[in-house]
């Protein structure tokens, strides 16, 4: 790995603990990689406005690639931006209220919002304090946070540009079948669907994902395809995977995810794999 530059990490399952938050042994190593001389990108499914909420307050990379590469900042500078069309974010908004499947759209230099007309089905879908089934805590309590101080209720849908829409719901089969008519349909709506855990669907600009924001952001900073390394966990993880050099999941990514990786932490997110991983061989 001596010709490593640019490493990339995704946040959610890889330097994220349970409870959302990256810890201050992370941030610490992060921070010797930097001042060891390589470049370190986030990766993530997030939006960029609440990754400052996931971090210590000492907390630095290089840039930030947000909601499935549709953005990458640099310092505060834009350095690319793709958006839905509104008439394909108002179609996919359609569908999901049909099957009460919950949404939150998410507009570029905005906060989340959801119609207010769905109010009562939507915040009924979220009741009690422990995950339903199978689904995972992060996700349960991060749709309880979101609803409680990020979501803004509006009358319409009618904004400039927007970086996603993210979908869920507890019923596995039906998310499930949701997210496959999506991807039949992602030519005619003109979208990229994902997902970060098997209860949600993300949908995107049209050929625009983790892969293509690693892409834009090396090209900016003049950094060769085989002198990345990239680090997740889950699906929409694969174009990562697909597009970095060296790969590594995480210990506790599925089987079929750490399958697409050359290496696996011998961690887990919640004991700093992926920092300790990288210190180990890095530094």
């Amino acid at each position: 790995m001596n010709d490593v530059k640019a490493i990339f990490l995704d946040m959610d399952g890889t330097i994220l603990h349970k409870n959302n938050q990256v810890s201050e042994q992370s941030a610490s190593i992060i921070s010797d990689l930097r001042v060891a001389g390589y470049k370190v990108f986030l990766a993530t499914g997030r939006s960029h406005d609440e990754i400052k909420y996931l971090v210590p307050s000492n907390f630095e990379v290089d840039g930030i690639i947000s909601s499935n590469g549709t953005l990458g900042i640099v310092h505060n500078e834009i350095i690319f931006q793709h958006s839905l069309s509104l008439e394909s974010v108002k179609e996919i908004v359609r569908r999901a209220q049909q099957q009460h499947i919950y949404y939150e759209v998410f507009p570029f230099g905005d906060q989340r919002v959801i119609l207010k007309e769905d109010y009562k089905w939507v915040t009924a879908l979220l009741q009690g304090d422990t995950p339903p089934g199978n689904v995972g805590e992060s996700e349960w309590t991060s749709r309880k946070d979101a609803l409680e101080h990020k979501v803004n209720w509006v009358n319409d849908i009618n904004f400039a540009s927007f970086a996603k829409i993210y979908l869920f719901t507890t019923d596995y089969d039906v998310i499930t079948q949701f997210r496959a008519q999506l991807l039949e349909d992602q030519d005619e709506l003109n979208i990229t669907v994902s997902n970060s855990s098997r209860y949600n669907a993300e949908t995107m600009a049209y050929n625009v994902d983790k892969g293509t924001g690693i892409k834009e952001m090396i090209e900016y900073f003049g950094i060769n395809q085989n002198e990345t390394l990239v680090i997740g966990d889950s699906d929409n993880d694969r174009t990562m995977f697909g597009f970095g050099h060296y790969t590594v999941a995480m210990k506790n990514a599925r089987p079929e995810i750490q399958a697409l990786a050359q290496n696996v932490t011998a961690l887990t997110n919640e004991e700093d794999g992926a920092a300790l991983y990288l210190k180990d061989k890095l530094l």
